[in-house]
């Protein structure tokens, strides 16, 4: 089934984000945030949907290429509502029930849908050379396989900084999750529950606090750890590998794709290629796809820009380009 494509277009770039994670907690669809005309202009991408500010209006009709299907305009005039006119102050969910295309969209996501054989899908992300962009990529790549159903994220570095990036903190994190589990594992998908956010429609757990924790944790505990998460209810588990925990090689060989990332130049692709190495070493039965990122994260935490915007933008283009590829098994040259 198609995916349904929706393009949000407002000046206020903090209203527009708000308004697209919002969307994506609510549905499995494409989501895509204009903030200038212009770049609306420019992109070429067919949409089914596009919901804009009267400031997109007029430029809309005249994109060189790319259609839209349905335009529905944000007004902030409450008093002179007509077709296809919605009131921009209200709230979101009130919004959403004008848009006849998202409906049905939004009650089939309400009702959560698994896999053939009833686990879920586990995809690895690890960095040799411990690419600063490798908790943005990871998270981009939940986001992306929103559209397969129901995504979990869990982040297995020693020191993370995505509380810093989301901007909020849990009161229970990684390690009470496994201190849960090795202490009492009956009834542990109603425990998971307890120890899950949302960002950006997807679920994660909060990563360790303590960098000495995660080298603490022994190989029995992680074995119930995954064995714990290909019988959640999620239909994709991403998992981003810090330093190698206890078991690393054999935990990894669980995974149904990994993705390792590298960045360019011959000092880091020496890096990537002694890993790729060593999984050929250790014979390890895995579905390996080796991505050289020709990005870098930038100003990602001095305030410049947020963090939405980065997944939402060209970080999030090229996780769903490479996504994308590997489904029609397009060989591309990412470097």
């Amino acid at each position: 089934m198609k995916n349904l494509e929706i393009a949000l277009c407002d000046l206020d770039s903090n209203y527009v984000l708000k308004f697209a994670n919002h969307l994506m907690m609510k549905a499995n669809i494409g989501v895509h945030i204009f903030t200038t005309p212009e770049g609306f202009f420019q992109d070429e991408t067919d949409f089914d949907v596009a919901i804009i500010t009267e400031d997109f209006e007029e430029i809309s009709g005249f994109r060189p290429k790319g259609v839209v299907g349905h335009k529905y305009i944000l007004t902030e005039d409450s008093d002179n509502m007509t077709e296809d006119f919605i009131y921009k102050f209200q709230a979101v969910d009130k919004i959403l029930d004008e848009i006849k295309e998202l409906k049905e969209v939004c009650e089939k996501h309400s009702i959560s849908k698994r896999n053939s054989n009833g686990k879920s899908k586990l995809i690895g992300v690890y960095s040799p050379a411990n690419h600063e962009l490798q908790l943005p990529f990871s998270m981009a790549l939940g986001q992306a396989h929103r559209t397969d159903g129901k995504v979990l994220f869990v982040d297995l570095e020693e020191i993370s900084i995505m509380p810093n990036l989301i901007g909020r903190n849990c009161e229970r994190n990684l390690m009470d999750l496994l201190y849960l589990l090795n202490t009492n594992a009956e009834d542990m998908e109603k425990s998971l529950s307890d120890y899950v956010r949302s960002f950006m429609g997807f679920d994660y757990i909060e990563p360790f606090w303590n960098p000495n924790e995660i080298s603490e944790i022994d190989e029995d505990t992680w074995d119930k750890f995954f064995e714990m998460l290909v019988k959640t209810d999620y239909d994709v588990v991403v998992i981003l590998f810090g330093r190698a925990i206890n078991g690393f090689a054999r935990y990894i060989e669980r995974m149904n794709r990994l993705f390792v990332l590298g960045r360019p130049g011959d000092y880091f692709r020496k890096w990537q290629e002694n890993f790729l190495d060593y999984l050929d070493r250790i014979q390890a039965n895995i579905s390996v796809e080796n991505v050289i990122l020709p990005m870098s994260a930038g100003n990602l935490t001095d305030g410049s820009y947020q963090l939405e915007e980065l997944l939402h933008g060209n970080l999030g283009v090229f996780v769903k380009k490479l996504i994308n590829s590997n489904e029609r098994n397009v060989i591309e040259n990412y470097g």
